[in-house]
């Protein structure tokens, strides 16, 4: 059975570019496009992991984050944050609930899908 993971990224080119990598190696993938609509789709797609960008349209990335990692029902799913924000600006913003891994953009591929491999002790494919 296919890992299921939820992209919330507002860059459709970008949203495009995980999605396509992520499936190449194996993974079935759930886009969206604003924060309201990746928090519904947490609740109707039970993704296995989330890459979340943090600046979105109707609802941020930390708010997002602050809600599913205060949720029981949500809080153990894994929580990547890909965002062009520095690390310092992340961490000022995500004081109390903080995502599992952190990648800034542009970020690096290989070592996005062994992150994400490591998380759901997947065995990355070879691209």
């Amino acid at each position: 059975m296919k890992k299921r993971i939820l992209v919330i990224e507002d860059e459709h080119e970008i949203s495009l570019i995980i999605k396509m990598r992520l499936e190449a190696n194996g993974y079935e993938v759930v886009e969206a496009f604003d924060g309201l609509q990746g928090l519904k789709s947490v609740k109707t797609h039970k993704p296995d992991l989330i890459l979340l960008d943090l600046v979105l349209p109707k609802m941020s990335g930390t708010q997002i984050l602050e809600e599913l990692k205060g949720d029981e029902k949500h809080k153990d799913i894994p929580i990547i944050v890909i965002t062009g924000l520095s690390p310092e600006i992340y961490h000022a913003k995500t004081t109390r609930f903080k995502a599992d891994a952190f990648f800034l953009k542009p970020f690096d591929s290989v070592e996005l899908l062994a992150t994400i491999a490591d998380f759901l002790k997947d065995s990355p494919k070879k691209p």
